[in-house]
């Protein structure tokens, strides 16, 4: 018997959105240093263009990895965050919500969600046990540990 194929798990995403965060910041690069000569504005424009597609394909990976915990993790397998609220998952407790939208406001992060992310269970995975001073534990992602971490 084969085992069906995961899909890719959270990490795998957020990795691939990095990856594809950084070429649009050196398309961005390329088009700022390009725009500035006039002999080289029609491949600036071209390059603004490419880059606006790239954000898109990010956002794309965005939306898919917002709803991959709720789609791929099998019980058993992987604990998941259960802090009341959500998190961007580089920078911790920066998002703000408005209707069904959230995004980072870290400086430089282009995080955003189609849905209510503050509103909702984390659901990243657990990668921290966090002890408070009086001895009371929970288990927590990589951004709400961090964040606990600045408050404790």
């Amino acid at each position: 018997m084969t085992d069906k194929q995961q899909g890719p798990t959270p990490a795998e995403l957020r990795e691939l959105m990095s990856e594809v965060h950084a070429v649009q910041r050196r398309v961005q690069d390329t088009y700022l240093r390009l725009w500035s000569a006039p002999e080289t504005r029609d491949v600036a424009y071209q390059l603004e263009d490419a880059a606006g597609d790239i954000r898109r394909a990010w956002e794309a990976l965005e939306r898919i990895a917002g709803s991959s915990p709720r789609v791929h993790v099998v019980p058993g397998t992987e604990s998941l965050c259960g802090v009341p609220w959500g998190v961007c998952p580089d920078h911790g407790n920066t998002l703000r919500s408005s209707g069904d939208n959230s995004w980072c406001t870290a400086a430089d992060c282009l995080r955003k969600w189609g849905h209510d992310k503050l509103g909702t269970t984390c659901g990243e995975p657990v990668a921290h046990k966090v002890t408070d001073a009086g001895g009371k534990s929970f288990l927590a992602c990589r951004a709400h540990a961090m964040d606990a971490e600045k408050r404790l």
